[in-house]
């Protein structure tokens, strides 16, 4: 099977990448720069030039796993220059992508990286794909007009198209600033890890393996509509710094301030992903967080 990986360099895709070619598959990757590998091509999908010329050498497309877009380094921040890059990279790339795709021959399936933020303040726990969609970020906002454009292509050419709303993805290589990421960075620097307020805030993660695993089921399995992508309970922010700081060797100290946010918990029913794609997280938590740390510490030490 011929995939079109985009965001074929980043985060997510690197794994995405791996997981498909180890299995089979030929992967034509897309990423904003030149890729690692030969026969990538480099694309900026917000582009018309870009499109109008990479997509002869797509050649015979049978399934898509778009998983470019612009993640600002802060998602809980609506900074103005946000506003620009998501609406660029996200909203308008994801349809501009779709417009190109409308007269693939061989297109069978496209499968969608969304995100959790398009759900806003949570009305219910764990969130299931029901719960109303009231986005509060840019980033949120601009991922769920993806959806939408997808939606629409969906209907259009009678084709399964999956959107998978993942929580926040952990694991080596994770550049964005939420907790986890945030105490892992600071263990690596032997610095204290900050818990504001008493740090019973529930949040989901999934590790990025997992996260791959979970675009490689949609792809095989031509998953169609929407699945939540998590644990469905999460963790407290206390229970991931006391792993991070379990796992770097308990020489950081957890450290109490006071709360500088209304507390939320957030977790993601993701029933609908187990029944239907046979998904389910596999990385223990630890696991996920020793080789997020090595990475960090590794990219330190050679800095």
């Amino acid at each position: 099977m011929r995939v079109l990986v985009t965001g074929a360099g980043g985060h997510l895709g690197r794994r995405v990448v791996d997981r498909l070619e180890s299995a089979g598959h030929d992967v034509v990757g897309l990423s904003r720069r030149p890729g690692p590998r030969a026969g990538w091509i480099a694309c900026d999908l917000a582009s018309e030039g870009d499109l109008a010329r990479a997509a002869p050498s797509w050649g015979a497309i049978e399934v898509v796993a778009h998983l470019a877009a612009h993640v600002p380094e802060d998602t809980a921040r609506n900074a103005p220059e946000d506003f620009h890059a998501t609406r660029r990279a996200n909203a308008l790339g994801t349809a501009a992508l779709l417009h190109a795709l409308a007269v693939a021959p061989e297109l069978r399936a496209v499968v969608y990286a969304s995100t959790f933020e398009v759900y806003g303040p949570p009305s219910r726990c764990p969130i299931d794909e029901a719960h109303p969609t009231l986005p509060q970020s840019y980033y949120g906002a601009s991922k769920l007009a993806g959806e939408k454009y997808l939606s629409l292509f969906a209907a259009d050419r009678r084709l399964p198209c999956a959107s998978l709303r993942f929580p926040a993805i952990y694991g080596r290589g994770d550049p964005v600033r939420r907790a986890l990421g945030n105490f892992i960075r600071a263990a690596a620097a032997g610095e204290d890890l900050v818990i504001h307020g008493d740090g019973l805030d529930r949040r989901d993660l999934v590790e990025a393996g997992d996260a791959a695993e979970a675009v490689v089921l949609s792809i095989e399995r031509r998953a169609d509509g929407v699945f939540n992508v998590g644990t469905g309970r999460g963790f407290t922010i206390r229970e991931m710094a006391e792993a991070v700081q379990k796992v770097g060797g308990g020489t950081s100290r957890l450290v109490h301030r006071d709360r500088v946010r209304p507390r939320v918990d957030f977790a993601l029913d993701a029933s609908k992903a187990h029944a239907i794609l046979g998904w389910a997280p596999r990385v223990p938590l630890e696991e996920g967080i020793r080789d997020q740390l090595e990475g960090v510490r590794s990219g330190a030490a050679s800095s």
